[in-house]
């Protein structure tokens, strides 16, 4: 998982991943990969529903994308149209995007759970001609989209009067002889467009091309069955759904939503080899009384990633898994995984850079700067990432001329290549001049065997500052006074300007947005109440 091969480049102080192996020419279109994976290996299973207990062959999967790809063909639609998706997952979800894959028309796919304002921004943005969606988020996305006048098609919940996927479904003539249609612009043209995390702002339409879909170093193969709780309108979701449909593992799917015990009956239930968990769902995973090793026995890989875990759930989980490595895992839906650990020995690393990666940390000057010093992560993957959809203006702010990605994380390479990611550069306080990040101070909380979640944010204060607060949630059970965290903080971080000047709130949960990520703005205003 964390190549040996990765490079650093003393003169120019650029760190690199090993050279990504060519299986395909770089300009051959997901869907023609998916196309030809299907039709090789036409009776695997690749995917389950927990739901309905429904099985989908390949076969199945192909001849639904493939009709669904030739109605999209009939519209005239293109590669420089628009589909949307809103939806959980379901039977037919995976067919829509593999039939945009193979019409080579990107869908944008967004969280049912957004509310109505954000969706008409986010679909104002990228302006669908059809959406395909879930009965029971229909009518607000009518109301939301009623100035664009889009076609919809549910795929469950059907409601009279509203068009179904199973209508687009019927035998074609002459669909056996279908051939998906080629990439117009490469490599780097758009197959996709997810949003972003908006946890600082509205959501921006992030484009997402083949080169940013690096599903191969995940190593899963076709004796896998592979699980994530994420839809399609998640990185982890569109990723799983790729591997599903072109390396013949089994991938199991539901719409319920997470719970451990709902997660652990799964793995025993379809003997998971393969799983995705953010680190929240982790944290609560490795508190839950049902989570053991018996339990959790079938598990190979469990991989983790989009947020920082503490070391002490961390071990939790790889006490858990007697067969199984935990990986953790970085990236952005704007650049793909950029690197992952699997090594214990480097516990608050986030690992080795993946394939065809090339890294550098600099400073506020945008120097270049050596090992172990901290500074923003830029990324370059030798591709022009598309940007923003409709947003040159973002696009130029997150991608130089040259090619390389801001991620606005803050971090630094060791000696040994390994990468260590401190906070985000945007959320960087002052307290009494002192600069300070949030996420050390998180890190530090999170040591603390009753916590399960926390979130630390500047609280601003006339005489000093952005004082520190940190809002925590606690395992069930367990109890924890706001004097025990002040004095671990004061213990391990003994300066000043680190302590928890703001205080301390408990809650139950901290906010967060459809796609599970803290919004800081929220907890922020926990103090101003107080």
């Amino acid at each position: 998982m964390a190549s040996s091969e990765c490079s650093y480049d003393d003169k120019e102080r650029v760190w690199s991943g090993p050279n990504a192996p060519l299986f395909h020419d770089s300009n051959c279109s997901v869907g023609d990969i998916i196309y030809r994976n299907l039709k090789n290996w036409p009776n695997k299973v690749c995917q389950v529903s927990d739901i309905d207990g429904r099985e989908v062959t390949n076969r199945e999967l192909l001849t639904w994308s493939t009709r669904l790809a030739l109605h999209f063909k009939k519209m005239g639609l293109r590669h420089d149209d628009v589909i949307g998706i809103v939806a959980k997952n379901s039977t037919y979800s995976s067919s829509v995007a593999v039939g945009c894959f193979m019409n080579c028309t990107p869908f944008h796919a967004v969280n049912s759970g957004l509310d109505k304002d954000t969706i008409r921004h986010v679909f104002q943005t990228t302006k669908p001609k059809i959406i395909f969606c879930d009965g029971e988020c229909y009518e607000k996305l009518h109301e939301a989209t009623s100035s664009l006048n889009p076609l919809f098609y549910t795929l469950t919940e059907h409601i009279e009067g509203v068009g179904t996927v199973e209508d687009l479904l019927s035998p074609v003539p002459n669909e056996n002889l279908y051939k998906p249609e080629p990439f117009v612009l490469g490599g780097e043209q758009t197959v996709a467009i997810l949003c972003s995390s908006g946890t600082t702002g509205v959501p921006k339409c992030v484009c997402v091309s083949k080169h940013i879909l690096n599903i191969d170093e995940l190593c899963v193969t076709s004796e896998d069955v592979i699980f994530a709780n994420s839809s399609l309108d998640w990185l982890s979701g569109l990723s799983f759904t790729l591997l599903s449909a072109t390396k013949n593992c089994k991938r199991v799917i539901t719409n319920k939503p997470y719970s451990p015990e709902y997660m652990i009956a799964l793995v025993k239930k379809y003997k998971i080899t393969y799983v995705f968990g953010a680190p929240r769902h982790v944290s609560a995973l490795v508190a839950c009384p049902a989570a053991t090793i018996d339990n959790l026995r079938s598990v190979r890989f469990f991989l983790t990633g989009g947020g920082s875990i503490s070391q002490s759930t961390l071990q939790q989980l790889r006490g858990l898994l007697e067969n199984g490595k935990v990986i953790f895992s970085y990236g952005c839906t704007e650049s793909g995984f950029i690197s992952l650990n699997s090594d214990e020995k480097y516990h608050t690393s986030v690992g080795k850079l993946v394939s065809g990666i090339k890294a550098r940390i600099v400073d506020d000057e945008g120097k270049n700067l050596p090992p172990n010093e901290i500074g923003e992560m830029l990324v370059n993957k030798g591709h022009i990432w598309s940007g923003y959809y409709d947003n040159p203006v973002e696009t130029k702010r997150v991608q130089d001329s040259d090619g390389w990605l801001h991620t606005g994380d803050l971090g630094y390479f060791d000696d040994n290549h390994m990468l260590y990611i401190v906070d985000r550069k945007k959320d960087i306080v002052k307290y009494d001049g002192m600069q300070y990040w949030p996420g050390e101070i998180e890190q530090v909380i999170n040591e603390l065997p009753e916590v399960e979640d926390v979130c630390v944010v500047g609280v601003y204060d006339e005489r000093h500052g952005d004082a520190a607060g940190a809002i925590v949630v606690l395992r069930q059970g367990a109890e924890l006074t706001i004097k025990q965290v002040r004095d671990h903080v004061r213990k391990r971080l003994p300066v000043d300007y680190k302590q928890l000047h703001a205080g301390v709130i408990f809650i139950d949960r901290l906010p967060q947005n459809a796609n599970g990520k803290t919004l800081k703005r929220e907890a922020r205003v926990l103090f101003e109440v107080k």
